[in-house]
């Protein structure tokens, strides 16, 4: 990497794999954050498709091996095998001194500048957390009689696809020390959310202060503060490239975590699939952008 840190930008992970949730992900950002800086951190070497899309997007490509290797050693102490998602943690040794990540099984719909305004809060926010339906996909019920975790620490439970935070808050030899420790919980962890529980670990065991936007909003401490939606949840209504759910509070992202596979094998179609096809658009070339899609 470069020595050229820029005040904020976003991180986002993928490969080849993922390249039709890429596109829909991309154009939906760049529709509402046209300027922010960008970049892809790979999820593997199998990259090429996306990375050809970098001067249309206008994004830059996470560079240094030594890093994610660290990132792959990491996911093999509790996969026995490499596992792309932990490289997410390159983002604390990254060009941007504050960043946003977000998971490309998402759709983004307005800007993200917002969120970063949160950081005053704590150097690490979510968008949601302490919610015991998001807890199962962390932690397992076991985690409680290990007493190794606080129960405060092990409510947190925030979902890892969108989170805000500050360079260096966890530098990677801080990861890697971190290791053996929460390796004791490995049987606690729901592991098929990948690195999920490792990240929860990091963060609530970091002495710093963290929190989400949701619980920020629910203490009144944000009220305005814009929400996630996850396409699994019912009720909402889509228009135009937006979707509107039944308590009115506004949404800048929509994420369909878990869901893409189910939908894959079954052959059935997304949850709020006119929002994914307002931006994927598939009669739209792939390197054509429009910021008005």
């Amino acid at each position: 990497m470069d020595d050229i840190k820029i005040a904020r930008g976003v991180y986002f992970l993928a490969n080849n794999r993922v390249f039709e949730q890429v596109i829909a992900f991309l154009r939906s950002f760049r529709t509402h954050n046209p300027t922010i800086p960008l970049c892809l951190i790979p999820f593997d070497s199998d990259f090429d498709r996306i990375a050809a899309l970098k001067d249309t997007y206008s994004f830059s490509i996470f560079d240094d091996p030594a890093l994610l290797a660290s990132c792959d050693a990491i996911s093999e102490k509790f996969h026995g095998r490499v596992i792309g998602a932990y490289r997410k943690l390159v983002a604390w040794e990254g060009k941007f001194e504050t960043f946003a990540y977000i998971d490309v099984d998402t759709v983004v719909l307005d800007s993200v500048d917002f969120a970063f305004d949160h950081l005053k809060y704590g150097p690490y926010m979510a968008s949601h957390s302490n919610i015991e339906a998001i807890r199962r996909w962390v932690w397992k019920d076991n985690v409680h009689a290990t007493h190794l975790l606080t129960p405060p620490q092990i409510a947190y439970a925030a979902n890892t696809g969108f989170f805000v935070s500050v360079r260096g808050l966890f530098p990677m030899k801080h990861a890697l020390a971190k290791v053996n420790a929460a390796l004791e919980l490995k049987d606690c962890m729901e592991l098929h959310c990948m690195e999920q529980p490792f990240l929860n670990y990091l963060v609530v065991t970091s002495g710093y202060s963290y929190a989400s936007l949701l619980t920020l909003r629910l203490m009144g401490i944000a009220p305005t503060a814009k929400l996630e939606w996850w396409g699994g949840q019912e009720g909402a209504t889509v228009d135009n490239g937006k979707l509107y759910p039944p308590g009115g509070e506004p949404i800048f992202l929509v994420h369909w975590a878990g869901i893409w596979q189910e939908a894959s094998a079954s052959g059935k179609s997304l949850p709020y699939q006119a929002l994914w096809d307002f931006y994927r658009r598939p009669e739209i070339p792939a390197d054509i952008f429009t910021t008005n899609p």
